[in-house]
């Protein structure tokens, strides 16, 4: 009778411990998804609001080196149906801390870029790093983004891809130079220069489950020519 009781209690520890295990594992999986929709839902209202601000508007400021006149559509234009993305962009409003959007054609990389590298801000969009230079300046333009989500097709850049910024202000392209793997304490930023330049940073490898212990770092230059398709 003791033995037949001890054995009820072990199985129905059991069966509490993998319910438990099965609702944490739902939990995590609900969260997850909600942070990915919150992020997607963010990029497609920006988005919108973004290419309509600026097909209205002319363009400000004098144009740089590197500036380009054509555009290039983004991922959403094959994703979300037309009809329905002005639609998406009446659930958020515009964000005053949007710089713009960072393209690479030639990698399929569309993100809209947000000032700041904090935990909220890279959960949506790309990070600028604020205390680097702004797209176009002299100096060296930082950007962050999570290698599991918008920053994933770095994976596939090359020498001499094209990354350009499109902002209020104009177009500006950058021409990726050279890449480098290392340590988180061992990425060194050059903040300041005399030339316009452009750094990416990830995590890195793309294919590791859990916090990646490399970083994927993408030196590029401001194109002298802005003709660039």
């Amino acid at each position: 009778m003791v033995m037949a009781v001890r054995i009820h209690l072990r199985v129905l520890l059991l069966r509490l411990m993998a319910n438990g295990l099965i609702l944490a594992g739902t939990g995590a999986l609900a969260y997850c998804g909600w942070s990915v929709g919150k992020g997607m839902l963010y990029q497609y209202a920006q988005e919108e609001q973004f290419d309509s601000a600026t097909a209205a508007a002319p363009e400000a400021g004098p144009r740089l080196p590197g500036e380009i006149s054509e555009g290039t559509p983004a991922r959403t234009e094959a994703i979300i149906p037309k009809p329905l993305r002005p639609r998406l962009s009446m659930l958020m409003p515009p964000d005053p801390r949007l710089i713009g959007r960072l393209e690479a054609p030639s990698i399929d990389l569309a993100v809209m870029l947000r000032e700041g590298n904090d935990d909220d801000t890279l959960s949506k969009a790309a990070g600028h790093l604020p205390s680097s230079a702004w797209p176009g300046e002299l100096g060296n333009f930082v950007v962050l983004g999570h290698r599991d989500t918008f920053f994933r097709p770095l994976k596939n850049i090359e020498r001499g891809d094209l990354i350009r910024v499109v902002t209020h202000h104009g177009r500006f392209t950058y021409s990726g130079e050279s890449f480098e793997v290392t340590d988180p304490e061992s990425v060194k930023i050059v903040e300041g220069g005399p030339d316009p330049i452009l750094t990416l940073v990830t995590c890195f490898p793309f294919r590791y489950i859990g916090p990646a212990p490399k970083r994927l770092v993408v030196h590029g230059r401001l194109a002298a020519n802005g003709k660039t398709d």
